[in-house]
């Protein structure tokens, strides 16, 4: 009797793991297939290219400034699915948001909107973030460059 209970608790386990991992895989396939903001902005104050030397994955991403918001996010790429799929998904909330704030972004930024990926990808999908932090560090002239470690704890 105890292993039936078992049995049943365990193919329930494998369902919701399997649900769970089907829906970040059709965000991940939507977001990449159907690509927001994937343009070279013109007027834009300033652009950043940052690159993933260990996949070769690379973007470039330009913004619009306003006082100390982002008023328009754009970005150009060369990356895998993952990559591609975050920066079209970034731009679904990066917009109105104060420069300080977005500095302080780090992977749980995606992981907390539903964006999650294996361990393995944590770089792939947090790049057009790191791009975005570099940009406006450039833009600040603070002499702050970002690197994959600041965004990403337990690598």
């Amino acid at each position: 009797m105890l292993f039936v209970i078992h049995k049943y608790v365990l193919f329930f386990i494998i369902i919701f793991m399997w649900l769970f991992n089907w829906e970040e895989n059709i965000i991940l396939k939507e977001y990449s297939k159907n690509p927001i903001k994937n343009v070279e902005m013109e007027n834009f104050t300033v652009k950043y290219h940052e690159g993933n030397f260990i996949c070769g994955d690379d973007i470039t991403v330009f913004l619009k400034i306003d006082g100390n918001l982002i008023k328009d996010y754009s970005y150009t790429w060369n990356t895998s699915t993952v990559s591609l799929a975050s920066a079209s998904f970034l731009s679904e909330f990066i917009l109105d948001v104060d420069l300080q704030e977005i500095l302080k972004w780090n992977y749980s930024i995606i992981e907390d909107r539903w964006l999650v990926v294996s361990k393995k990808r944590k770089r792939a999908v947090i790049l057009p973030v790191l791009a975005v932090r570099n940009a406006i560090h450039e833009y600040l002239s603070d002499w702050i460059v970002d690197d994959f470690d600041d965004l990403i704890e337990d690598q």
